[in-house]
């Protein structure tokens, strides 16, 4: 884990779609974003005020990539440091009954990859500390 800048917690969600084959569903960010550019990650984000852990990732994931989901169990979790503060980020299963994808302008691409394959992709850095907390 990286040293802590310090400055407030926050969290984010995020959901851990699966298609019918197991694939999981990741967005890519642009190369123009501010952290993690050009990487990979699950679909989710910020928790706001008051908001709930299931609302806040049913909003993100609908946002991000047109689907309405239905929140799981939680995962595990991820972390990074901003420069506004440190971001925990909580993994949960979500399931989608329709899988067709409408990327907003937050993300670039979509990919569906097997659980194996995510080694094989450059992961956004609080994915990278979560796949490796799997993989132990």
């Amino acid at each position: 884990m990286d040293r802590d800048p310090g400055g407030p917690l926050n969290l984010a969600a995020h959901a851990v779609i699966t298609d019918r084959r197991g694939r999981l569903l990741l967005l890519r960010r642009p190369g123009t974003s501010e952290y993690n550019s050009g990487r990979w990650e699950f679909p989710g984000g910020s928790i706001g005020p008051g908001e709930g852990v299931r609302d806040a990732l049913v909003r993100e994931v609908r946002e991000e990539t047109g689907l309405d989901v239905k929140s799981g169990r939680l995962l595990g979790a991820g972390d990074q440091n901003r420069r506004y503060g440190r971001v925990v980020h909580l993994v949960l299963a979500a399931a989608a009954p329709n899988r067709e994808v409408v990327l907003s302008e937050e993300h670039d691409a979509f990919r569906w990859v097997t659980p194996k394959g995510l080694a094989e992709l450059p992961l956004s850095d609080w994915m990278e500390g979560w796949y490796g907390a799997q993989r132990e």
